[in-house]
Formats: structure tokens, C-alpha cells, sequence
């Protein structure tokens, strides 16, 4: 795969996303977060650690009796019961790397889209779109990628089936905002182009369960969730427990 070490013209972010709580009126809040990476070398580097981790401590949860072992080894993920060292030491290989979180608070979504499965869809298309867009102006503020050189990017997420609008999938949609710009007619919002080059966009559900990037990413989107529901329920400050956290959008 040609990436940004192989092509100095050829710039490349892989992001990993993955969600967690749903937006519907039964929870406080939604979140999506998640890893993003400048190259394939640094996502291969990341995954192999974070496999290697994993790897060391999955017998250790595996309820299989050990001499009949059929290698269908447990999921360790976010939702996982693990001791706290052991979690510890999977999330502060995680957080070391460039992470996002999107934060919605359910309660602040108009009723019209919270009543309609389709448009509770399309919200969480948006927020996605949204999170990728705040990424890239991320990178291009912090010289991690030029707007002006070709730029691919892949989006990797965990199973989840996007809602088109009738017109864009998501693919679509991302690509439309950052090299074409949008305008909002209703409110006559115009979003100029980021991306001045050509732009590659490819988006890949994945099984969590065989994908370690993903697993990862499911790590985060729990921790940022946990956090947030604090924040909701206690008013505690999550300030500095996400502190961490390159990019931070909180809708609606």
C-alpha cells in the first residue's frame, strides 16, 4: 500500500473508529472515538504491539479447558472484565497513540431525530463525518499533512452500517465536504474546500473480533464513555482524565 514513507507526495491518515452507547432516548449519551494514524508503517507498528499484549493475556480470560484449547480465543476488548493492571496496561499503549472522541448528549438531540430510526441513522453518519473533518483540519494545522499534496484516507470501522441520505454514502459525503465544500442553503452556511488535491476516500466495516485495530479503537470509545457518563450523571470535570485526546467534538 503506497502511504507517505514510501511517496513523499502521497500523504495518508488511517483511522480506526468505533462506538459505544446509543442515541436513542433509553441513554445518556453516544460516543464515537477511536486512533489515527500518518502512515501504514506506524498503524503495522501499533497493531503488532497491541496483538503482542493481547496475545500475553488471553489465556488468562479463555474459560476453554487448556488441553482441548480449538484456538477460538476470547475477544479482549472495552466491555471485557479484566483485572485492572491488565487493563491498564493495553490502555496505556492505546493512549499513547493519536486518539478522537466525539461526544453527544442524547437530551440535546431535536426530538424529530430522536423519534425516527433513519434520521437517528443519518445523525450518526454527520457525527462521523464530522469527527474525520475535524482530523484532517487537525493535521493540516499541525503540519502533519499538506492540503495541497494528495492525501488518502482510510476508515476503518467496527460493523456498524452507515445511513445514506438519499443522495451521498458516507465515502461520498466525506469527500464532497473536504474537496468541494459544502453549502448549507437552509442557513446559509458555506464550508469551503480543505483538501486542494486529489483525494482518496475508503471506508471498511470491520469484525471486531479479527481486527486488533479496531479492538482498539473499542477501548477508547468505552473509556471516553465511561468518562462522559460521569460528566452527565456526577458533573465531574473530565477535563484531565481526556486530556489525551488529540481531537475532541462534542454535538449537538
Amino acid at each position: 500500500m503506497n502511504d507517505n514513507t514510501t511517496n513523499p507526495n502521497l500523504q495518508t491518515i488511517f483511522i480506526l473508529m468505533d462506538d459505544s452507547g446509543k442515541l436513542n432516548k433509553n441513554e445518556n449519551s453516544c460516543i464515537y472515538g477511536g486512533l489515527f494514524f500518518y502512515s501504514s508503517n506506524d498503524y503495522m507498528n501499533f497493531v503488532n504491539q497491541y496483538k503482542s499484549i493481547i496475545d500475553s493475556l488471553k489465556c488468562k480470560y479463555c474459560k476453554q479447558n487448556k488441553s482441548k484449547c480449538n484456538g477460538n480465543c476470547v475477544e479482549i476488548k472495552g466491555t471485557t472484565i479484566m483485572a485492572p493492571k491488565d487493563k491498564r496496561h493495553i490502555f496505556n499503549l492505546v493512549k499513547t497513540e493519536k486518539n478522537f472522541g466525539v461526544f453527544i448528549k442524547n437530551d440535546r438531540i431535536y426530538d424529530g431525530i430522536m423519534q425516527d430510526k433513519s434520521a437517528r441513522g443519518r445523525f450518526c453518519d454527520y457525527a462521523q463525518k464530522r469527527i474525520i473533518k475535524e482530523i484532517v483540519l487537525y493535521s493540516i494545522s499541525n503540519n502533519f499533512i499538506d492540503p495541497n499534496l494528495p492525501l488518502n484516507l482510510y476508515i476503518k470501522i467496527d460493523n456498524s452500517k452507515t445511513k445514506s441520505n438519499g443522495y451521498y454514502n458516507l465515502e461520498d459525503s466525506i469527500y464532497e465536504e473536504l474537496v468541494n465544500g459544502i453549502i448549507n442553503y437552509d442557513y446559509s452556511f458555506i464550508h469551503k474546500p480543505i483538501i486542494k488535491s486529489s483525494l482518496k476516500v475508503k471506508v471498511k466495516n470491520y469484525d471486531s473480533k479479527t481486527n486488533f485495530g479496531i479492538q482498539s479503537a473499542d477501548i477508547m470509545a468505552h473509556y471516553l464513555h465511561s468518562q462522559y457518563e460521569q460528566y452527565i450523571s456526577n458533573n465531574k470535570n473530565i477535563s484531565s482524565t481526556t486530556s489525551f485526546i488529540e481531537v475532541k467534538l462534542f454535538l449537538p
